[in-house]
């Protein structure tokens, strides 16, 4: 099968998976994008725009809207961090914590609907193929993150 073949249909799952979960949220009067950063902010406990810039890959104006969208309905806060007067650390306050507990129900329901058509085994060498390029996009992003361009070992390469 050709990688552009792969990239296509789980570009397409991402998106129609995607789709499904803001239909879902939007009923709770949340949106995806709000979750996910409410999700990643959680996970952090304490996060800086610049972690959620280079985590998300958005531009630091975008990440700084989103910010202001989410502290305007309540859902974080902004702290500031010691010894930097210019950085904030952004924590998900109790409302924001309400957000996420209240879609665990709705994200549940839809990846019990999706991922039905499995079989236990199918689920479980999904889960180990994704884990696999996981893994495999970590070494590729690695040297980027660092600033470098050099071009990680490939599989064949290695053999």
């Amino acid at each position: 099968m050709a990688h552009q073949q792969l990239m296509d249909s789980m570009r397409e799952l991402t998106l129609r998976m995607h789709r499904l979960f803001n239909i879902e949220l939007k009923a709770q009067g949340t949106s995806l994008a709000q979750l996910k950063l409410l999700l990643f902010i959680e996970h952090m406990a304490q996060a800086r725009a610049i972690d959620i810039s280079e985590a998300f890959g958005f531009a630091p104006r975008t990440v700084t809207e989103a910010i202001d969208g989410l502290e305007r309905d309540g859902l974080v806060r902004r702290d500031p961090v010691p010894n930097d007067r210019r950085a904030k650390y952004i924590r998900v306050t109790d409302a924001g914590s309400k957000v996420i507990s209240d879609a665990a129900p709705a994200r549940q329901a839809i990846a019990s609907r999706i991922f039905q058509a499995l079989t236990p085994t199918e689920e479980q060498e999904l889960l180990r193929l994704v884990k696999v390029l996981n893994d495999r996009l970590m070494e590729v992003e690695a040297p980027h993150l660092r600033g470098e361009h050099s071009q990680p070992k490939t599989k064949s390469s290695e053999q």
